[in-house]
């Protein structure tokens, strides 16, 4: 193996062992805000660890066909060192603020949607439905109305009617009743 391909081989493990600092970072500050139980934060941790030797070995398959030597742990170790010396803090500070902004920005998004889209449509939704409301009320006002009309008009036929039915059938017996006996009378007849 050449000089070149070492030195490649050497800072693409520096470059390695830094990432998974901030990967481990990136991953303990989500894990500290989150409330997970014990046995998923297990399970994360053994992915996590499966997911950084797994691209530290296709790194090493692109750089140096997966030679794997000593010197190149050593290099994983020195970039992760060099990293936790003296980009951790800054980073770690970085990802809290990106959270901070990624919280306020879906907050306002989540309120400007809700100001521009929703809350039209909820008054929209309650000015139509108040409308028919009324026109519901303002129909059956008319009908009321139409109804009492008809009644006051037609009243004094209907005192007419059931005066001349008490005049036919007898005020104490009801219609069905004097059409039973009339019925019978007739057949009696026959």
């Amino acid at each position: 193996m050449s000089i070149g391909v070492q030195l490649q081989t050497v800072m693409a493990m520096l470059t390695c062992g830094a990432l998974m600092g901030m990967g481990f970072d990136t991953y303990h500050v989500f894990k500290g805000r989150s409330r997970m139980p014990g046995w998923i934060v297990f399970i994360f941790d053994l992915l996590f660890w499966v997911g950084s030797m797994a691209l530290v070995f296709l790194i090493l398959v692109k750089v140096n066909d997966g030679l794997i030597r000593f010197p190149i742990f050593f290099a994983v170790i020195i970039g992760a060192w060099m990293y936790f010396l003296l980009g951790s803090k800054k980073y770690i500070h970085f990802l809290n603020r990106m959270i901070k902004f990624s919280q306020w920005l879906y907050r306002t998004t989540v309120l400007v949607i809700d100001t521009i889209v929703v809350r039209p449509i909820l008054f929209f939704y309650r000015v139509i439905l108040m409308l028919l409301v009324f026109l519901y009320s303002v129909l059956l006002a008319i009908i009321g109305f139409v109804w009492k009309v008809t009644r006051f008009v037609t009243s004094p036929f209907a005192r007419w009617g059931q005066h001349l039915g008490k005049k036919m059938f007898g005020k104490t017996t009801g219609f069905w009743k004097n059409w039973k006996n009339w019925f019978h009378s007739k057949k009696k007849q026959d």
